[in-house]
């Protein structure tokens, strides 16, 4: 096995045709954060293409809102530059700070303000890569509408490397938010906590952010057990009051116990503190109690809205029913439901119930 670190498409047309005169195989990687094992080769006779060296913003367009960069570019650093344009790519995931680009697009990845923006796919127009011919394929358009036929862009996302080394990406963007405000509670169930939500959306305001994480983690956050949301939206400068207002009726018609409260997105990032250490939890959760012989399985599940209760009662039942230990949280916003269970790696009896969980949860994800 070996490591190169192209820093050109050039360079990565070379390897390409090593491996094709060679026989060996590429695996393509950026940060290597990625949480479903695609970044970890087990194959003999591999290649890993880290892109982490094309780390190059190309062009920004502030008229036409699109950048042209280099797959190796950090989504943090990214949007660090963006912030000089009044600009951002709106794609967050959890390892943000350290998530390249291209891995991003790889996995079809999301996050925290998937509520409004959506995942990658909704934020990428074009695409460059080296397939596996040592062909250089360009895709897409630099333009919302493109006219070219296949969709190949959207084939490309979440492909895992499969189709090609991405090489560089066109990338949508949007503008920065003139204000913002959000709101941390608590309530006694998912179902008033999913009905909070509805009532937001139902009084036509678009929240970015919409966070959950159930009693049971709460406790391993170091909260009371109970269920609580996390709800920010953007907005405009002078209707921060009166948007504020409406997610406090919402949450307090429901049921809900207003924890915290934040006029700026710098001060809703620290009421977030809690939900953005739900993976670490996790860990310390898993190899508290099992030490190195823990075996930890984290799902990636996504439900609509309005069935979100049902699908929380039934993971929560199936926890009980196999007798698996579980943390649940996720981006209420789209659905998307993290159950993560972790067992002792040397019981087989424990992991066989473990895998029979996730065999059952195909049945509670649509």
């Amino acid at each position: 096995m070996a490591v190169v670190q192209p820093v050109s498409v050039d360079e990565v047309v070379k390897v390409v045709k090593l491996a094709i005169d060679h026989g060996f195989k590429i695996v393509p990687v950026g940060s290597s954060t990625s949480l479903s094992g695609n970044a970890t080769p087990k194959l003999e006779n591999t290649v890993i293409v880290s892109l982490e060296r094309m780390s190059s913003i190309i062009e920004v367009s502030d008229i036409d809102w699109y950048a042209r960069v280099q797959p190796g570019i950090k989504v943090d650093e990214l949007n660090l530059e963006l912030m000089g344009y009044g600009l951002q790519w709106p794609v967050d995931p959890a390892s943000s700070k350290s998530a390249t680009v291209g891995g991003v697009i790889s996995n079809g990845g999301g996050g925290m303000r998937g509520a409004k923006y959506g995942p990658a796919s909704h934020w990428v127009l074009g695409l460059e890569a080296v397939i596996g011919t040592a062909d250089i394929v360009r895709i897409g358009c630099r333009t919302v509408k493109c006219r070219e036929g296949y969709n190949l862009v959207q084939l490309f996302i979440g492909s895992e490397g499969t189709l090609g080394v991405i090489t560089e990406a066109t990338l949508r963007l949007a503008p920065l938010p003139e204000s913002f405000v959000g709101i941390m509670a608590r309530f006694g169930n998912a179902e008033s906590l999913v009905d909070a939500v509805i009532k937001v959306r139902r009084d036509r305001l678009w929240p970015m952010v919409t966070e959950f994480v159930d009693d049971k983690t709460a406790q391993l956050l170091n909260l009371e057990p109970r269920y609580y949301l996390w709800i920010g939206v953007d907005t405009y400068a002078g209707s921060e009051q009166g948007v504020l207002m409406k997610l406090s009726n919402a949450i307090v018609l429901n049921g809900g116990e207003i924890i915290g409260k934040a006029l700026t997105w710098q001060d809703f990032s620290k009421l977030l503190e809690p939900r953005k250490m739900l993976y670490s939890a996790q860990l310390k959760a898993a190899f508290g109690d099992y030490g190195m012989d823990a075996f930890l399985l984290i799902e990636d599940i996504a439900v609509p809205m309005s069935k979100l209760p049902e699908a929380v009662r039934e993971l929560q039942e199936l926890s009980k029913k196999y007798g698996v230990k579980m943390m649940l949280g996720g981006h209420i916003g789209d659905g998307n439901l993290h159950p993560a269970i972790w067992a002792r790696r040397s019981d087989k009896d424990e992991v066989e119930r473990v895998m029979r969980f996730f065999l059952r949860t195909l049945v509670v994800s649509p």
